[in-house]
């Protein structure tokens, strides 16, 4: 389970040189850097970075946000996972999984937040709401009697 976060760096760009064409083609990068394990082998510590790239359907880069922090995992087979991970290079898989996913969830918030105050794109798909006329309301004929 997650116990912690925290961003230790923060970069974002607007490209104002470029007066964007649609369609934005957006991409994310999120990588684990470095784990390590605490003393008492109760917590792993990710290390990792998080990047979105925005370019335009000429390929011209319309901004980036870039994030580093770091992922503080508990739970069980700590030792285990971190034995193996230094034995063979690879991350047990749910841990992996677990962690990916908070770091994806948590940058993401920042990312749109960031985006907004840049006036980039928006980083992910918001809903889009139509308007359609209301259809109109039947008058009930045995409530106009009663009235």
């Amino acid at each position: 389970m997650i116990i912690g976060y925290q961003l230790s760096k923060i970069e974002a760009e607007r490209n104002d040189n470029v007066i964007p064409q649609d369609p934005i083609e957006i991409s994310y990068k999120a990588t684990t850097k470095s784990v390590g394990k605490d003393q008492n082998s109760k917590t792993l510590r990710f290390i990792f970075d998080y990047q979105v790239d925005l370019k335009d359907s000429k390929d011209n880069k319309v901004g980036k946000i870039y994030m580093e922090g770091s992922v503080i995992y508990a739970g069980e087979g700590i030792e285990e996972a971190y034995k193996k991970l230094t034995e063979t290079g690879v991350m047990q898989q749910d841990i992996q999984q677990e962690v990916m996913q908070a770091i994806s969830n948590m940058t993401i918030v920042e990312a749109m937040q960031i985006s907004k105050t840049l006036n980039l794109p928006p980083i992910i798909k918001l809903p889009e709401l139509t308007s359609s006329s209301p259809e109109p309301q039947k008058e009930d004929k045995k409530s106009s009697k009663n009235k």
